[in-house]
């Protein structure tokens, strides 16, 4: 996969970090371990209609997308997290959810091949 076809540029997570790859490595960890359970705490509450916490999760997981870089994926949650707030066109949230989940699935692996890089 070339650099240009990635979702993910951890440029802004280097400059975060100052370099310091044990702290690239701790936002890492953190996002890849938590961000699968979110997803699902986001399509159950959507299946629940539990808009409110739908925006909640949603707003809880985009600021770590910015960490890595993947805009289009921030704004997608962003747009869920507006939707779900607004109560807008709430029959499209689950495929939303969906969407990202998928677009999840390739920036896990992608920061995957980053913190092997990171910690070999």
């Amino acid at each position: 996969m070339s650099d240009n076809k990635k979702l993910t540029d951890l440029t802004f997570l280097r400059s975060l970090t100052g370099g310091q790859t044990d702290k690239m490595v701790k936002y890492l960890r953190m996002f890849l371990s938590g961000t699968p359970q979110s997803i699902t705490q986001m399509e159950l509450h959507a299946l629940s209609k539990d808009w409110v916490a739908v925006k909640q999760t949603a707003h809880s997981i985009k600021p770590q997308l910015g960490y890595f870089g993947a805009k289009g994926s921030e704004e997608l949650i962003k747009q869920i997290e507006v939707q779900a707030d607004a109560q807008v066109d709430t029959d499209r949230l689950p495929e939303m959810i969906n969407n990202f989940r998928q677009q999840y699935e390739i920036i896990s692996k992608e920061l995957e091949q980053e913190l092997n890089q990171l910690t070999t």
